[in-house]
């Protein structure tokens, strides 16, 4: 089985979060998908409660996905290779999904080296880095377990904030952008 985890802020999650996942539990790359709304130091000031996303997650998940709660592994609602560890034997994790932006910050994290040992990585293109150009000069050993995802997405979370505090309404789920109302969020 291919379980994958999906860590990110979504703060707010959009309709380009839920795109990628149907496509690729559609395209069968993957055969269930764990969401894992976690906290970012460098953006604490923007971030809604992780309680706030996990609900709008849930109001937008579909057939083989999943919400987890960071809290259930940490008490800050932050991430780490312990953490991924913890999960990965909750959950039989052997996929992550990440961004192109994030997967440029790869050899920056603490254990990444283990991180490609011990699990398949699935990248979104993002702007235009040349990904294999950059698997082949620092990750050429994981080569094989690394996927890149070429289909373009365009929108994120933050224009998804932006257009919210100028009154347009970018890349949101009708039942999201209700939650998000309703809880007075992004104001």
């Amino acid at each position: 089985m291919k379980n994958c985890l999906y860590v990110g802020s979504f703060n707010p999650p959009t309709t380009i979060h839920l795109k990628i996942t149907k496509d690729l539990l559609d395209l069968k790359v993957i055969d269930y998908l764990y969401f894992l709304p976690v906290n970012s130091k460098a953006k604490a000031k923007e971030l809604v409660s992780i309680e706030s996303r996990i609900n709008m997650l849930n109001l937008i998940k579909i057939k083989n996905q999943e919400v987890l709660n960071i809290y259930t592994f940490n008490n800050l609602g932050f991430f780490n290779y312990l953490i991924l560890e913890n999960i990965k034997k909750a959950y039989q994790i052997n996929y992550l999904l990440m961004g192109s932006d994030l997967f440029l910050k790869l050899d920056t994290f603490l254990e990444y080296e283990n991180i490609l040992k011990n699990y398949y990585l699935i990248v979104i293109q993002r702007d235009k880095n040349d990904l294999e150009a950059i698997i082949s000069l620092k990750y050429s050993f994981y080569k094989d377990r690394i996927i890149i995802i070429k289909k373009e997405y365009s929108g994120s979370s933050t224009k998804s904030r932006e257009g919210l505090a100028s009154g347009k309404i970018l890349y949101l789920d009708d039942k999201v952008l209700d939650y998000i109302k309703k809880n007075n969020l992004y104001n």
